[in-house]
């Protein structure tokens, strides 16, 4: 079916109306050989019964035959006694009022009419047949050239989310580091459904890698150089959860004030990632297990259905299937997403991968800050591989960047890590601290920073304390952290680490 673009197409029927001062003026697109769909009313009997109506063109053959013509056509009631009038299923027009047919012609094809009905008899004159019939031809051309540049801005908007999506990626995999059983199993299983069109559900802690298992699943498939996007669900408002999937259609809600497709119609031809799927509002809920289970879908506000040519890949940190013995999430769409279901172990699990994903992590901080002599210290890596990483690998990440910053993009040691001690084993409960902030006479750390502030702080008070609190010359604080001196000295005066003298009495 075209698509005809609702500021247009009332453009053109008040134009219509102008001309004509017809009692109903109605546009309808030919959705089939033989059926016609009512997309727009205007007009003194215009009603919502109206609103999608569909008109069968099979029991309408003189209206059929109106259509196949390139002029517009008078129908009377003496030449179509014996069929339907074109709107009996919706009104109750008198027998013998005026009917006005103008066929939509582009490029030699009909795409759709605009009829026009009046209550009096002989209502149109040939002067507003003939003015009509151009207008028609006018707005035939001016719906399909509308068309074709909202398919262009739609195709426009895949292809940049695609390139995004290229860009945010490497090679095939790259991101699926480790050589632990546990996590051997989860690739060789992300391996084995890529090239199907199952749906995947990937569980697991925060911060494991399920938008990297996500990436590599899409790369490996056959949907490669089809666009990844990917959608937060928990960051999803409920009430327009709908519009960010599926898209709206102009004047579907307060402030939609154009066209604008959804994640599904980005995801054309692709994969679609979502994430934190559990945190999906209900009504969405039962929106998606329709769209997994029919593979279409319409825009809201809108009526025409759209094909979900999409592979979905959904993630939870929740057990989801808890979830939904206990009605907290549907039971059908759990089963919908769990197709082929992928539990990513923790770090903690697989103790022996810290090392290889420090290293791989490191590399890349390198590279995106242009830090070409980092590197890691033996006594930072056994910190690392001790540590207990309750926010696994992404907590890891976090950590090398702030030290690699803290270290100057140098050699980075076990001082300029943040880690919080493991757990007593005994008790369960966090052990304290075996760093102190150093005491480093004219210098303190002032109260309330932020938390990589304070972090940045320490560093320099070590570094002072450690320079016999020399901030230049040779062995001073500067060089130790491997920064100018007059660098050094602008950040202890933005962060407030000298002391100000006592006022004298």
């Amino acid at each position: 079916m075209t698509l005809f673009p609702e500021e247009t197409l009332a453009t053109v029927l008040e134009a219509v109306d102008q001309i004509s001062r017809a009692d109903l003026i109605t546009a309808l697109a030919l959705v089939s050989d033989d059926c016609l769909r009512v997309v727009a009313a205007r007009g003194p009997l215009a009603t919502g019964r109206l609103e999608r109506l569909e008109i069968d063109l099979g029991r309408r053959p003189h209206l059929a035959a109106a259509l196949a013509r390139e002029a517009p056509t008078l129908l009377s009631e003496s030449d179509h006694h014996d069929e339907p009038d074109t709107f009996s299923d919706a009104l109750d027009l008198p027998g013998d009022h005026s009917c006005l047919v103008a066929p939509l012609r582009t490029a030699g094809r009909t795409v759709g009419v605009m009829t026009l009905d009046a209550a009096a008899c002989d209502a149109f004159s040939p002067e507003q047949v003939r003015a009509i019939g151009a207008l028609a031809a006018v707005a035939a051309r001016a719906l399909a050239a509308e068309s074709r540049s909202r398919e262009l801005a739609r195709q426009n908007a895949s292809l940049a989310a695609a390139h995004a999506s290229l860009e945010s990626t490497g090679p095939v995999g790259a991101s699926l580091v480790g050589a632990s059983p546990a996590f051997r199993e989860a690739v060789e299983k992300i391996r084995l459904v890529a090239p199907t069109p199952a749906t995947v559900l990937l569980t697991g802690e925060t911060g494991t890698g399920k938008e990297q298992a996500a990436r590599a699943l899409h790369q490996w498939s056959a949907r490669a150089a089809g666009p990844f996007i990917a959608l937060n669900c928990s960051a999803l408002q409920p009430d327009l959860a709908l519009s960010e999937l599926f898209g709206h259609e102009k004047g579907a809600f307060t402030g939609a004030d154009r066209q604008r497709p959804g994640r599904f119609e980005l995801a054309a031809g692709g994969t679609l990632f979502l994430d934190e799927v559990a945190e999906l509002p209900p009504g969405a809920q039962a929106q998606l297990l329709r769209v997994l289970q029919e593979r279409t879908f319409e825009r809201v506000g809108g009526s025409r259905t759209l094909e979900a040519d999409v592979r979905v890949v959904a993630a939870t940190h929740r057990d989801l299937e808890h979830q939904a013995r206990e009605g907290r999430f549907r039971e059908d769409l759990y089963y919908r997403l769990a197709t082929f279901p992928i539990a990513l172990p923790a770090l903690r699990e697989r103790p022996g991968d810290v090392p290889l994903l420090a290293h791989h992590l490191l590399r890349a901080i390198a590279e995106r800050h242009a830090m070409p002599r980092l590197e890691l210290g033996a006594d930072a890596l056994r910190a690392l591989e001790a540590h207990h990483w309750p926010g696994n690998v992404r907590e890891l990440g976090n950590q090398l960047e702030r030290a690699a910053i803290l270290a100057g993009g140098r050699r980075i040691g076990r001082r300029h890590l943040d880690l919080e001690p493991p757990p007593d084993p005994v008790t369960g409960a966090p052990t304290a601290r075996a760093s102190s902030i150093p005491q480093v006479p004219g210098y303190h750390l002032p109260p309330h920073l932020p938390r990589w502030q304070r972090a940045l702080a320490t560093e320099i008070l070590r570094a002072l304390d450690e320079a016999g609190a020399r901030i230049a010359g040779p062995a001073g604080a500067a060089e130790r952290l491997g920064l100018p001196v007059s660098t050094l000295r602008s950040k202890i005066q933005r962060l407030g680490l000298r002391e100000r003298p006592s006022p004298r009495r």
